[in-house]
């Protein structure tokens, strides 16, 4: 595995989440699992939705909303252990009519040396829909591509 030490050479992220690995998040070769890894994707993705007031779920009596993901992707760079500090940094790439592509890089934060890049990953999401019994693709709201950009 390569140990990547430099700063992101992407422009500052959107979102910023910060955490300690758990011990029940590792394997039996005391790594993080690397489910996890797409765990973490996903929490730093609702914690940005949230922070800007998303409804990451909507229901109302005749209607409901959601954002399921269509294409998922994480590429391993250098392991994480129990016990490390990791960032996991959020940039929208873009916003189609009825999507969201996200992307992600999970970063060791120690404080031991540069930060070291873990692994780096994608998420897109569309914008979906059920009315009368019926899920499909809509059109984000006007007001929720607003709060995103």
């Amino acid at each position: 595995m390569s140990s990547v030490v430099a700063s992101s050479s992407s422009p500052k992220p959107h979102f910023l989440q910060r955490r300690a690995v758990e011990f029940h998040e590792t394997d039996a070769a005391g790594l993080v699992h690397f489910t996890n890894i797409l765990r973490w994707m996903e929490g730093a993705e609702l914690a940005y939705l949230q922070e800007r007031e998303v409804p990451v779920f909507a229901a109302e009596s005749v209607k409901s909303s959601g954002w399921p993901r269509v294409a998922v992707s994480a590429e391993f760079v250098a392991p994480l252990r129990f016990g490390d500090q990791v960032e996991t940094r959020l940039w929208v790439d873009k916003i189609g009519q009825s999507s969201i592509a996200y992307r992600f890089e999970i970063w060791r934060v120690n404080g031991r040396g540069a930060p070291r890049l873990s692994a780096t990953g994608t998420i897109t999401a569309v914008y979906v829909t059920r009315l009368k019994g019926k899920l499909g693709p809509a059109t984000i709201p006007a007001v929720i591509k607003k709060k995103i950009k």
